[in-house]
């Protein structure tokens, strides 16, 4: 008797501790196929919707949709940083829209859309070298930023390289066949860049 206690007690034997514990429902885990309706899309998902966007209207939606992503990671002290650059550029002030990027960049280096930024406000205070050392850098971030390439053609233009502001252009149109301008654009680059055909 003894014995049976001690083992009782030991939880070793006794017909309660064999049976089945009662049934509890396991706790529900989320799937692709419950969460896919209410996620948002991502950058790569709109990014492959711009490429076959059918109208200018449709991928100017994406391309808002696309930079707002773009923007999420931002902290509130960068935003205020971006405003300020923005409105620095808007003022004719390229230098001062350069030294609040230099600060936004302090904060959050890796966020690509900062150096394709800085790259515009370099465009704008003619450090054409400082740009496309900029654009190097935000489009090894992101090589689907379709601003970024058109920007880059810019700035090839600028430097007088028209071969590589026809090949940035083609990269843009690669990414976003609907850009406003851009089959006249891309024609006018090629035939800077190549000639008329023979």
């Amino acid at each position: 008797m003894r014995a049976l206690a001690t083992a009782l007690s030991l939880g070793v034997c006794g017909p309660a501790l064999s049976a089945p514990a009662p049934a509890v429902p396991p706790p529900r885990l989320s799937t692709p196929a419950q969460s896919a309706p209410t996620a948002a899309p991502d950058i790569a998902t709109l990014t492959a919707q711009l490429a076959h966007a059918s109208s200018r209207a449709a991928a100017a939606d994406l391309e808002a949709r696309i930079e707002q992503l773009r923007q999420h990671p931002l902290s509130p002290t960068t935003r205020l940083l971006l405003r300020r650059a923005q409105a620095d550029l808007a003022d004719r002030k390229p230098l001062d829209a350069v030294a609040d990027l230099d600060d936004a960049l302090v904060l959050q280096p890796e966020v690509g859309i900062l150096w394709r930024d800085r790259a515009q406000a370099r465009l704008a205070a003619r450090d054409l070298d400082g740009a496309v050392a900029d654009l190097g850098v935000a489009l090894h971030h992101d090589g689907t930023d379709a601003v970024a390439w058109q920007i880059l053609s810019n700035v090839e233009e600028q430097r007088g390289d028209w071969k590589a502001a026809y090949q940035a252009w083609q990269q843009l149109l690669t990414l976003d066949p609907m850009a406003a301008d851009g089959q006249r654009q891309g024609e006018r680059l090629r035939l800077k860049a190549f000639g008329q055909p023979t």
